[in-house]
């Protein structure tokens, strides 16, 4: 080949070479625009992913066509994605997972079997502890990994646990369940036994708000069956028939006072949200659903529902059953990291270090100026409806 040839061959070369760079240049870049698209689509309707999935990623194929690759429990958000994108695209292919995939999965539901569980942020006994489930309660099951599921609470939260402490159910034998005779246990802490016997063995602990199916009754005890199928027998006594306790519970300031007390002296545990250890927002929480209704499960996410109480010129709007939130401001956006009960007389009832009370006055021996220098606002939860962070037990669906 001749010198000019071969020059002008290389030329040719790297001009074919310029135009699949620009054409693969401007596909990287409209890619990434859309991309971008889709991440604020998915902002917009899960905007914490504590409550919500919404992880959608583009892919292309061929032909020009676009692939949506992902998972979401947002139906909304997912149906506004795809909608966007038709616009934009001729060929759109939705392999977009909706959790719980109730195609592949028909037992998707299921009920706690354990008097408490163990909650982690990702599906490893080393990940942090983020939360806490109850005997009795229901849940999503939105996905499986190895031994791990995937699940979400009453109170929208998602997070990993066991499958061992899951007894998975079908939509149909969850009906069933709801239907059961079931009772509810109002002690803090007590036991199940083997038999009514002085002397009986146990089958398991509980702890207040566990909810069993009742299968008869034998002197002073009710005879309970668990979700895995273990039987025992519980102190009368210690339990509510559970449909008429949650259309009769009353949540006063009272009530609530009355149950916060009963928590006081146990320690602090980080993702704790039963009676055998808390953190702050698991005993608000706590407090709460034992009467009847079922708050959001970090303070962070309990500061965004209720009613705000002003506390700008003193604390005479205050009623007991407020909630009182703590934390930071930075240019002007609060971080809250700390949530209390109000008792009353300027006084507050919070887990820290271990459940405690404390004084907003400074006068008092348990004022605390550490927690007065980061209080940042107060809201009111007794009587508010129509809130989604405020939902009674007996509107909850799963119940």
């Amino acid at each position: 080949m001749k010198k000019s040839e071969y020059i002008k061959l290389l030329k040719s070369f790297g001009l074919i070479t310029g135009i699949i760079f620009i054409i693969y240049s401007c596909r990287g870049t409209n890619e990434k625009k859309i991309q971008t698209e889709i991440d604020h689509i998915a902002a917009k309707w899960v905007p914490d992913h504590r409550v919500g999935i919404c992880n959608v990623k583009l892919k292309s194929g061929e032909n020009g066509a676009v692939i949506l690759t992902g998972e979401t429990t947002n139906l909304a958000a997912k149906n506004e994605i795809i909608k966007t994108l038709n616009n934009q695209s001729k060929t759109l292919i939705d392999s977009i997972i909706f959790l719980p995939d109730t195609i592949r999965n028909k037992k998707y539901m299921g009920l706690v079997t354990l008097s408490v569980i163990n909650l982690r942020k990702e599906p490893d006994h080393a990940s942090e502890l983020v939360s806490q489930a109850r005997l009795g309660t229901p849940v999503l099951i939105l996905k499986n990994i190895n031994s791990w599921v995937l699940i979400q609470t009453p109170d929208n939260y998602i997070s990993w646990t066991e499958e061992s402490c899951i007894n998975a159910m079908s939509r149909m034998e969850m009906a069933v369940w709801k239907k059961a005779s079931r009772i509810i246990y109002q002690e803090n802490t007590g036991w199940l036994y083997d038999s009514t016997s002085d002397n009986s063995g146990i089958v398991g602990d509980l702890v207040g708000g566990s909810i069993m199916e009742k299968i008869g009754e034998l002197n002073h005890y009710v005879i309970i069956v668990l979700p895995d199928g273990r039987k025992g027998f519980v102190e009368m006594k210690k339990v509510l028939d559970f449909d008429r306790w949650k259309s009769t519970v009353p949540c006063t300031e009272e009530s609530i006072c009355g149950v916060a007390i009963t928590y006081l002296g146990l320690p602090y545990l980080w993702g704790g949200s039963s009676a055998k250890a808390v953190d702050c927002s698991g005993f608000v929480q706590s407090v709460y659903f034992m009467n009847g209704l079922i708050l959001a499960r970090d303070a962070s996410l309990q500061a965004l529902h209720g009613n705000k109480v002003d506390i700008d010129d003193g604390y005479g709007h205050l009623r007991k059953g407020d909630l009182l939130f703590f934390g930071s401001k930075e240019n002007g956006i609060a971080h809250v990291t700390h949530v209390a009960i109000y008792l009353g007389n300027k006084e507050y009832i919070n887990s820290s270090g271990r459940v405690m009370i404390n004084s907003l006055d400074p006068a008092q021996i348990n004022y605390s100026s550490h927690r007065m220098n980061s209080l940042l606002a107060a809201k009111r939860i007794i009587g508010v409806e129509n809130d989604m962070g405020i939902v009674p037990v007996i509107k909850h669906p799963w119940y």
